[in-house]
């Protein structure tokens, strides 16, 4: 594995080290994505087996707390849908949904790899796919591991993902200095973080729209 975990507990020294490294798109999928991205999926697995009790009591919860509201329509029926399953005890959509979750996530690093690479140029930094690609994978291995707590679905999972979320961006933005060698004068650091997290979650809400429209599509089946 090429995860050097001292990296969260130092960012910039972490990144300073990373920065000398040169790591390949394919290597760094095959051996941190293909990995780190199976934790949500797991949690989920977790949630919906070992934990299913406590899984189908905060989603009745939610049901009853949303139920009517116009805003949580959409979601409150996702919820239903999941909870049928859950009682049905319907292993293959669980694997399915499991897989859905896994496949979307294994997406997240090229995505944001993506952006990376062309607002790094547009402000003055390298242009260079490894690079971005490193980036991105290094940063999301927090929010990764965050998913584990999608096993309990309740809305501590929330904050923990949200906290997770907020870290990757901080990575993303000590690393485009150190890395991607963004130049700090005339505020282009702070440009470049800020356009990045606009425009990565504005795309990460459309593809999570994608997403639990494939999970409600095999929940409804």
């Amino acid at each position: 594995m090429l995860i050097d975990f001292s990296l969260y507990l130092n960012p910039k020294e972490g990144w300073e080290k990373i920065s000398q490294k040169t790591y390949s798109t394919k290597e760094l999928f095959l051996k941190v994505v293909t990995i780190f991205a199976l934790i949500p999926p797991i949690g989920h697995l977790i949630g919906f087996t070992i934990l299913k009790d406590f899984y189908i009591k905060n989603i009745k919860e939610f049901i009853q707390q949303w139920e009517g509201k116009e805003e949580q329509t959409a979601t409150v029926e996702y919820m239903k849908a999941l909870l049928k399953m859950l009682s049905d005890n319907d292993v293959t959509k669980e694997f399915m949904i499991a897989l859905t979750t896994y496949g979307f996530e294994m997406l997240k690093p090229f995505v944001l790899a993506v952006l990376i690479f062309f607002l790094a140029g547009a402000f003055g930094g390298e242009k260079n796919p490894d690079k971005a690609f490193t980036v991105a994978v290094y940063s999301l291995v927090p929010t990764w591991i965050a998913g584990i707590f999608y096993m309990i679905n309740h809305p501590i999972t929330m904050i923990i993902l949200f906290l997770a979320n907020f870290y990757t961006f901080y990575l993303v933005f000590l690393a485009g200095e150190k890395v991607l060698k963004i130049p700090t004068e005339g505020s282009k650091h702070f440009q470049f973080i800020i356009i990045l997290i606009i425009l990565y979650l504005i795309l990460s809400g459309i593809i999570g729209y994608i997403e639990s429209t494939i999970s409600l599509n095999i929940l409804m089946r």
